[in-house]
């Protein structure tokens, strides 16, 4: 490279337009800021309380204008972790609904990460070990693949009862 100079060209962009109100569905957001899903764990039970609520409130009152909550399984056959919030059970849903009051009363807005662990669960995981787990197909998760019975098929999810559109889809790429 003798004889070359590199040289970079400099640009001034305007991030005016991060802080100012912007339309999100049907829901005026304060600013563009969107505080992105951290998995956290911080919910004994499953259930998130007081300092998950306190958590989200004080990211609103530090300027976010919208927040992806941390994944939260929508049923037990999706859910495998400790401490993290579930998306189901009249607790846990009471947990979540005082945890929008304070990101409501904060100026804020939030839409739930929706998380189902796939065929990472398998039978005798918490937070109910009688309940096996599923994924979209019959790839067992490497860490899963030799633990007995781990494969799970479009009969199986029929019989774990996780919704006839899921059901059939499954059974028809059996």
């Amino acid at each position: 490279m003798s004889g070359e100079v590199a040289t970079q060209a400099t640009t001034t962009v305007s991030v005016d337009a991060l802080f100012r109100p912007w339309e999100f569905g049907g829901v005026t957001l304060k600013n563009r800021v969107v505080m992105a899903p951290m998995t956290r764990s911080k919910s004994p039970g499953n259930v998130p309380g007081e300092d998950v609520a306190a958590y989200y409130r004080r990211r609103v009152e530090g300027g976010v204008g919208l927040i992806i909550t941390e994944g939260t399984p929508p049923n037990k056959a999706g859910h495998s972790y400790p401490d993290v919030p579930a998306f189901y059970g009249e607790d846990a849903l009471a947990g979540w609904k005082r945890v929008l009051e304070e990101v409501h009363g904060a100026g804020g807005v939030m839409i739930p990460q929706i998380w189902h662990v796939g065929s990472f669960r398998q039978k005798g995981m918490k937070p109910d070990p009688e309940i096996p787990g599923y994924g979209p197909s019959a790839v067992v998760h490497p860490a899963m693949a030799e633990q007995e019975g781990a494969q799970r098929s479009g009969a199986d999810c029929c019989r774990m009862r996780i919704g006839p559109i899921r059901c059939a889809r499954a059974a028809k790429t059996k």
